[in-house]
């Protein structure tokens, strides 16, 4: 205060001189008030909104923490929500001060970063933060976020203090929204207790709750370690109860955590009839990850579905989950006239089931598989039926052989991962001495190969003791890494890094591997307008989306880049996950196609709680480049980890019928 650093005698004076300071402003007018801003206005128009967001590409958070104290709550809002991408944990002390910033938009945006960083220090402001309801429901919208954002970072007395609250009405959306999210992110945290479970299976047998609700409570069921018997009434009743819909699709994993007569008949009813692809497929993983015995003729049954999504998961249980004691019949049902993806995987089944002691049947599937293998165009054909081969060491030969004489990057990526099986199996342990040095030494030569495929599979080998064949880790690392071009090959130099670390004793984060290559063309983003849409037009049908611009703006403009390049013209459909993603974009074919440089996540407050989400695929955030994914159906557990800037707006049905290896014909901007 004024009066404890002026002398006594001089107190007087200096007040006298204040109010006359004080006076001369108000009398004259000499010194305007300055305008107060209360709102947050974002245009991409703005220099100074595309300034912030450069920094936020470059990683500059040094540049973005000014921003703080800004006057205007829009520059505010942008650098403060720049760190839910950014994720650094030095800034969290400087961050807090904006939960008290007198615009709201700026403390959601606060809230929301400071969940994304998932840092603890965060718990006690955030609660702090909390604000009272009120009749518009605009503080809740906040609390919401609050919420979640404590489910990120929280510890466990929290959870159970959150778990326990159930005054909220049904129609306090917001506020049950938030809880919800806070519980389920605890448990992709690995922090789950009963009160949490129980409220999830209340919160989605409510049928007067939303779908979002609903949805991410099922999700957690789904996901959560924890057993449901004790809830099966409820449960099936719930599902009896449901119509249609996305909500249902998911239940038959919540309904196999049951364990009842009740719940077990109702799975085996999903498979029957015209049903959703993606319910068949669900029942069909919760039949074969709970009872594959008990289900098994249901399962054998839907390998006729004439959904390729379906008929393909039911061969894949049988894979996975099947028993020895019926590899005659496997076998018996791969000589049927079925799809390819199909037929492989009950031969892989023969493979991976049949008991020693059959060679003559054994050679017999072998043979069928290499036909298959040496005769067909479709190269993920081909790769499936490698990694069927590997079931057996006999083929060993057979497969060093068609990766060094091949140039393929798919069958090349299969056939190291092939040879990676083997060394994680049971059997590896069983080969002579000799045979394993082949292995090993194949998987070497793949690591010094400069091919980011080869590599990155051949990287879990890091894992084992190499020194009794003769070779010394951090030599090897060495060599792969210099052979790697980054940062296109990054997604196999991640895993040398972190092997490099562990050896070396010290902590490892992939963003000290990043690189800032690739600026926004914001001359791209200026030529689209401001509803921008795409054309995904592939051999199935046509499928448009509506981009993200102001959410996602570098990963909009560089798909719009690169669409105006025509590169996604002839590239595969790589990789479909029945019920869950399609993914394409890959130059290689096989996943791990990159270009000569990388972008930036951008994680904004938006969320894949629905089917038909565009999404950036990536090693890691910040590794982002050409590919890129569609949802078939909600997916929270990517939420606030992969880029988001997209919506199918029609063609959903096409999204749901491409199969692996179906081409994009071209993507244009509409």
């Amino acid at each position: 205060m004024i009066h404890l650093i002026i002398r006594k005698g001089s107190y007087f004076m200096v007040v006298l001189a204040l109010l006359l300071w004080l006076g001369c402003e108000s009398d004259f007018g000499q010194k305007e008030e300055p305008t107060v801003l209360t709102e947050v206005n974002l245009s991409l128009k703005d220099s100074i909104a595309r300034k912030i967001i450069n920094h936020q590409d470059r990683l500059q958070t040094d540049s973005l923490i000014p921003y703080f104290s800004h006057n205007d709550p829009t520059y505010r809002y942008l650098a403060a929500l720049s760190f839910a991408s950014l994720k650094d944990p030095l800034v969290v002390d400087s961050l807090t001060k904006l939960l008290k910033d007198p615009v709201r938009e700026v403390r959601k945006a606060t809230a929301y970063a400071l969940g994304q960083i998932g840092d603890v220090r965060a718990e006690t402001s955030l609660i702090e933060a909390f604000q009272e309801q009120d009749s518009l429901d605009a503080n809740n919208q906040l609390n919401s976020i609050i919420l979640e954002a404590i489910g990120k970072c929280g510890t466990q007395p929290n959870l159970t203090l959150l778990s326990n609250v159930t005054t909220y009405l049904d129609t306090d959306h917001y506020l049950l929204q938030g809880q919800v999210r806070a519980i389920f992110r605890y448990m992709l945290r690995g922090v789950v207790n009963e009160s949490g479970t129980q409220r999830m299976v209340t919160l989605l047998a409510d049928p007067n709750l939303p779908d979002d609700i609903r949805m991410l409570a099922c999700q957690y069921l789904v996901r959560a370690e924890v057993h449901l018997k004790e809830y099966s009434d409820i449960l099936t009743l719930t599902f009896s109860n449901l119509d249609d819909g996305d909500l249902k699709n998911n239940l038959p994993l919540v309904l196999s955590k049951c364990q009842t007569r009740e719940s077990n008949s109702l799975l085996q009813g999903c498979i029957e009839g015209n049903q959703d692809f993606r319910l068949k497929c669900n029942a069909l993983r919760a039949m074969g990850k709970t009872n594959f015995t008990a289900y098994r003729n249901t399962i054998q049954k839907a390998l006729y579905d004439r959904n390729i999504a379906v008929a393909s998961t039911a061969a894949d249980m049988i894979l996975q989950f099947g028993k020895p004691d019926f590899w005659r019949t496997y076998m018996n049902l791969s000589l049927s006239n079925f799809p390819w993806q199909v037929k492989i995987t009950l031969l892989h089944a023969v493979s991976k089931h049949i008991p020693a002691g059959n060679a003559m049947f054994s050679n017999m599937n072998n043979d069928f598989l290499r036909q298959r293998i040496n005769t067909t165009d479709n190269l993920y054909e081909k790769a499936a039926g490698i990694l069927a081969l590997a079931e057996e060491p006999s083929n060993l030969s057979y497969i060093i052989n068609l990766k060094n004489n091949n140039s393929d990057p798919v069958v090349r990526t299969t056939c190291i991962q092939a040879l990676k099986n083997l060394t994680s199996s049971a059997r590896f342990r069983r080969f002579s001495t000799s045979t394993q040095k082949e292995i090993i030494d194949q998987l070497v030569q793949a690591l010094e190969s400069g091919d980011v495929g080869m590599v990155d599979q051949a990287s879990s080998i890091l894992d084992i003791d190499l020194s009794t064949f003769g070779y010394e880790i951090k030599t090897i690392i060495e060599r792969s890494e210099s052979q790697l071009q980054v940062p296109r090959d990054i997604e196999a130099l991640i895993p040398l890094h972190r092997k490099l670390a562990q050896i070396e004793g010290r902590p490892y984060d992939h963003r000290e591997d990043l690189k800032f290559t690739d600026s926004i063309d914001w001359n791209v983003l200026d030529a689209v307008g401001n509803n921008p849409k795409a054309l995904i037009e592939t051999e199935k049908g046509n499928i448009t989306v509506q981009l993200f611009m102001n959410e996602a703006p570098a990963t909009v403009a560089n798909f719009i880049d690169l669409v105006n390049l025509n590169y996604y013209a002839g590239k595969p459909f790589h990789r479909v996950v029945p019920g869950f993603v399609i993914q394409g974009g890959c130059n290689r074919g096989d996943g791990y196609g990159s270009l000569d440089y990388s972008i930036r996540s951008e994680l904004a407050m938006l969320y894949f709680d629905k089917p038909g989400y565009l999404g950036m695929a990536s090693a890691g955030n910040h590794t982002e480049s050409a590919q890129w994914f569609i949802t078939q159906s909600a997916t929270p557990h990517l939420d606030g980890n992969y880029s988001l800037f997209g919506q199918v707006v029609s063609g959903m049905e096409i999204v749901n019928s491409i199969e692996v290896g179906d081409l994009i014909k071209r993507i244009s901007m509409l």
